[in-house]
């Protein structure tokens, strides 16, 4: 193992008992409905093994943000038992990438009808929760670029898949917080609020930010939003959400030989 693996493989610490609580109450509380949440990895290629401990049988939709891989790490490598095949949007090992986790039994897919430059990191997800149909969109808005590109051309995808979905959800690494007057605006212009308002990232430890954020016109459809530490990212914390409404996990199919 090269020096640079061995260091990426040392910064990440062990998950506290207190934040394995949050996570094991969350799921305790919301036996019949969903948890969705976003985690900054910094760098998924080493940290696999320990994603899938975190999120089997606890997490039902996750968007892992700064993947950092590219298209020599093949998608088999990243299946964990009981998700769908990821959904997958590459940069480079120096930065960026979106990979989001649903549920198998979940029903959900890509949508590919409104084509988003190539530099807005981000993919939409339809899923299906029975009766209501969510726009899911899971991004990674590098901090290098501008407030107001990034929005607007956020602004106009949503402006067009609106058209076919009542509510959304938008969650990710913003690299904003809700005060900052682009997100403010964008929010404004949506009806829509965060669900976030603990500090997520620690990267100046005198100075945390809050902005690993979950973005929705739909506020009510959610409860127990929290935060908490993973040991798997040198900065960032995990966020959760609960989406309120009862969804039944399939009862396992007995196959016969």
């Amino acid at each position: 193992m090269n020096d640079h693996l061995f260091s990426e493989r040392q910064s990440a610490t062990k998950i506290s008992s207190d934040d394995e609580n949050i996570l094991t109450h969350l799921r305790l509380r919301a036996k019949n409905k969903l948890i969705i949440g976003n985690l900054n990895i910094n760098s998924l290629r080493n940290k696999f093994d320990e994603l899938k401990l975190l999120i089997q049988g606890k997490i039902d939709i996750l968007v892992v943000t700064e993947t950092k891989l590219d298209s020599s790490f093949p998608l088999n490598q990243f299946f964990i038992e009981g998700f769908n095949k990821p959904f997958r949007f590459d940069r480079n090992k120096f930065g960026g990438g979106v990979l989001i986790y649903v549920r198998e039994d979940i029903p959900c897919k890509q949508l590919v009808k409104y084509v988003l430059p190539n530099d807005i990191e981000g993919l939409f997800i339809e899923i299906n929760l029975s009766k209501t149909k969510w726009l899911l969109f899971g991004t990674y808005h590098p901090p290098s670029q501008q407030d107001y590109y990034y929005f607007h051309h956020l602004g106009k995808a949503i402006d067009f898949y609106l058209k076919s979905y009542e509510k959304f959800v938008l969650i990710g690494d913003f690299n904003s917080d809700e005060s900052e007057p682009h997100l403010l605006d964008f929010l404004n212009n949506y009806n829509a609020k965060n669900l976030i308002h603990e500090k997520t990232c620690f990267k100046n430890k005198d100075n945390p930010s809050c902005i690993d954020l979950i973005l929705t016109n739909s506020s009510k459809s959610f409860q127990n939003t929290n935060v908490m530490s993973t040991g798997l990212s040198d900065f960032h914390k995990l966020v959760l959400t609960v989406i309120n409404t009862s969804f039944q996990k399939m009862k396992p199919k007995e196959i016969v030989y």
